[in-house]
């Protein structure tokens, strides 16, 4: 059997920042994979189909095809960890993309950019780019058995928006400016008009201004079933059963054994729409990480053991068995100097922090071939200027910077992350030294996820911070970075502001004229990098390490945390 990689080239957050930490415990082993083991050879062969993705992308490395091994239906693939939307223990968690048990109106394709239908079969554009019309599928059914229609997909959209569940994708996805979505956002109005429902089928949307990321963005909403959710306030969505434990779309997966803290089993869905998955389920071990999980699917116990050092990067890069999957994220890591904070105010100082650090040598030590220095968070070169100011390590000039600013070099300032590993931990230290070298005294904070949202966004208590990720979407500038952004109307961590980058970055999310828009964010660009907006240091490249037996398996990065993993598509390989 000959297995190749394949990948398409291709940004939670706070999907990353509730990671569940109790120990797991593997399930029992359950009937139906030990079936599929001892009646191997009696598995029925798929009927063939054209391939789901690209010829011209098998020899990249997001996607496992394997190209002597045909579809075949059965058997379970084992994953440590859980699935982005239940990593904070609720299937509402920022409403996270999930597309084991959810469904979307349209799906990205391989490419992470081009978008194809999914629960909506065909959409319209008015010549005006100010409606859109989408046709849906007459056979969705949720796992209950229940027809989706029109009014579940205006539900989960007003979901999203509604500033009662916490979330902040509905005000940064691009759909902010549906007619009376800022009403409805500030409890004026009961829903936003601009969702109009026609009839089962056929859901129309309205804007107040063109948008050109609309029909990308829409890839990223789960659509939840009204009938199981109506009537219950949005603020308590995540402490019901549903939330917890029981949860229904109408993906190709269905919810089966959970044992929290534990495992949960995914089972084929024999009803979809699209045609029922290879795979008869997926079990995820949550809490199992780390060497713990290498381990394990070193040993053949699991098939997906999650994210790589350059350690394991370089144990499995040249093993058989052992396929690494992934690429550049589309953003990286990046502090957050707190712009409320007087002590940030002088962009002399933001541009001091950077050129007191070393991040060249800082990526060469801890992340090996797995990162390079960042120097924006847009990391989309289209869109970015060729004259977009970058900072070289140069010590002597942060601290001539300092001094002309009258930097108190007697004050200690916070540095809070969620990022505990040992690997984040030496990067921390080592820019703690560089910091401390020029004259700047910083204290390392280190909080779990809930309690670094609470601190960072709820009580907005912190000098500096630190997290991921980044867009490859330019239209985030305005959305993520707009003095009108912070939490919670969106995720402008930093609370930058600078009304001219703002202007520029708004005219260009509706400018029709390509030329036009890209001077507009080249503009743009030149400005927050000027200031030192943000002080971007790492751009890594991500994989994560899976058994070869898994095919048609991917792994993109540069739309995470809305990546799609298209699950109904993989399958074992046979012997």
């Amino acid at each position: 059997m000959t297995i190749t990689r394949k990948s398409v080239g291709l940004t939670v957050f706070l999907i990353l920042l509730l990671g569940l930490l109790a120990a797991c415990a593997a399930p029992a082993a359950t009937e139906t994979g030990a079936m599929a083991e001892e009646e191997a050879e009696e598995e029925m062969a798929a009927e063939p189909t054209e391939p789901w993705y690209d010829e011209a992308d098998v020899m990249s490395d997001h996607i496992h095809v394997c190209t002597d091994s045909p579809p075949k239906y059965g058997g379970e693939v084992v994953v440590a960890g859980a699935a982005g939307a239940m990593t904070g223990s609720n299937w509402f968690i920022f409403s996270a993309r999930d597309d084991y048990l959810f469904s979307q109106l349209i799906d990205r394709d391989t490419d992470a950019v081009s978008i194809h239908p999914d629960v909506a079969t065909s959409w319209e554009v008015s010549a005006d780019g100010l409606t859109y019309t989408f046709n849906l599928r007459d056979d969705v059914r949720f796992h209950d058995g229940e027809q989706l229609t029109a009014e579940d997909v205006k539900y989960s959209l007003e979901m999203f928006f509604h500033p009662d569940t916490g979330a902040s994708h509905g005000r940064t996805s691009g759909l902010d400016q549906l007619v009376g979505a800022a009403e409805f956002e500030a409890g004026d109005a009961d829903e936003i008009t601009g969702i109009k429902v026609l009839d089962d089928f056929t859901l129309e949307l309205n804007l107040v201004a063109p948008r050109s990321s609309v029909l990308s963005n829409m890839a990223a909403f789960n659509i939840w079933p009204k009938h199981l959710l109506e009537g219950i306030a949005f603020a308590d969505l995540g402490e019901t059963e549903y939330a917890v434990r029981n949860p229904v779309g109408s993906g190709p997966f269905t919810m089966g054994d959970f044992e929290p803290d534990q495992f949960y089993i995914l089972k084929a869905n024999e009803d979809y729409y699209a045609g029922r998955p290879y795979l008869d389920q997926i079990i995820f071990r949550i809490g199992l990480s780390g060497a713990t999980a290498f381990a394990a699917l070193e040993n053949g116990e699991i098939h997906m053991a999650g994210r790589v050092t350059a350690v394991e990067y370089e144990r499995y890069k040249d093993d058989p068995n052992i396929v690494l999957l992934g690429g550049q994220l589309g953003g990286g890591m990046t502090v957050w100097a707190n712009h409320n904070r007087p002590l940030w105010q002088d962009a002399r100082v933001r541009q001091a922090l950077l050129h007191a650090l070393d991040r060249e040598a800082m990526a060469e030590a801890y992340y090996g071939e797995l990162a390079e220095v960042l120097h924006l968070r847009l990391t989309n070169p289209e869109f970015v200027s060729p004259n977009i100011t970058k900072y070289d390590y140069d010590p002597d000039k942060a601290r001539a910077l300092l001094e002309e600013a009258g930097w108190d070099s007697e004050q200690e300032v916070s540095f809070v992350t969620y990022y505990q590993d040992d690997q984040n931990k030496r990067i921390h230290a080592a820019m703690q030294q560089y910091w401390n070298d020029v004259g700047i005294k910083v204290d390392l904070v280190y909080l779990d996820g809930p309690a670094w949202v609470a601190r960072v966004y709820d009580n907005d208590d912190f000098d500096m911070s630190y997290g991921c990720c980044g867009w490859f979407n330019p239209d985030q500038l305005r959305l993520s970075l707009g003095c009108d952004r912070s939490w919670p109307a969106g995720r402008n961590v930093g609370h930058y502001c600078n009304e001219e980058f703002d202007a520029l970055a708004e005219a260009a999310m509706s400018e029709p004229d390509p030329a036009k828009r890209k001077e507009m964010l080249y503009k743009a660009t030149e400005i927050i990098t000027a200031e030192a907006g943000e002080i971007p240091v790492f751009w890594p490249t991500r994989f994560s390490a899976f058994s070869a037996s898994v095919c048609n398996n991917i792994n993109r990065q540069l739309d995470e945390p809305f990546a799609e993993r298209y699950p109904a598509n993989w399958y074992l390989a046979g012997e």
